[in-house]
């Protein structure tokens, strides 16, 4: 991180040197790509999507959590009259049913978090590509993702690209559902 914010500032002094010679308006953005990644239409529909895909799996757990729960009264009622053998092997029950549920949500968030990174891997080039036309859109000579120790809100054109990605998502709406 700190290579690449080099690397920009580097390019940005390089660039306000050759405007001095120039004369030349540079013109320079900056964009806050978390509140994009976090405010984005596709970004909510990202999410929309992987909390549908795992809604079987999240109900299914909660299934087995309840069963447990049940179990677990059903033990705590009855342990007093229960022979020894009985108690052992109802704790037993209890026991396997509890690893199995762990072992499942394991799985579960293992593989929710590989779709998330996945959504977010494509979320990311959709923002970036955004940036990209507000850019050539606007004329910018520098776009620096924030991360800078202070930014004049004059340059700050994270809103130019929300309302972007807004506007691309809105496209994608209407033309699917002709």
């Amino acid at each position: 991180m700190q290579k690449i914010l080099k690397t920009y500032l580097s390019v940005a002094v390089m660039l306000l040197a050759t405007n001095v010679w120039a004369e030349t308006p540079v013109k320079l953005g900056v964009v806050n790509v978390a509140l994009l990644l976090e405010q984005a239409p596709q970004a909510k529909t990202a999410d929309a999507r992987l909390k549908k895909e795992f809604e079987p799996q999240q109900i299914e757990l909660k299934g087995l959590a309840g069963k447990l729960e049940q179990k677990q009264s059903t033990y705590q009622k009855n342990k007093a009259v229960m022979s020894d053998s009985q108690r052992v092997t109802k704790e037993r029950e209890i026991t396997m049913l509890t690893r199995e549920i762990q072992r499942r949500r394991n799985d579960v968030q293992e593989l929710l978090n590989l779709r998330r990174n996945e959504e977010l891997a494509s979320l990311q080039n959709i923002v970036n590509d955004a940036i990209k036309a507000i850019g050539e859109q606007q004329a910018f000579d520098l776009i620096l993702y924030e991360g800078i120790a202070y930014t004049n809100s004059r340059i700050d054109i994270t809103n130019d690209v929300l309302s972007h990605l807004k506007s691309v998502s809105k496209k994608q709406r209407s033309e699917f559902n002709k």
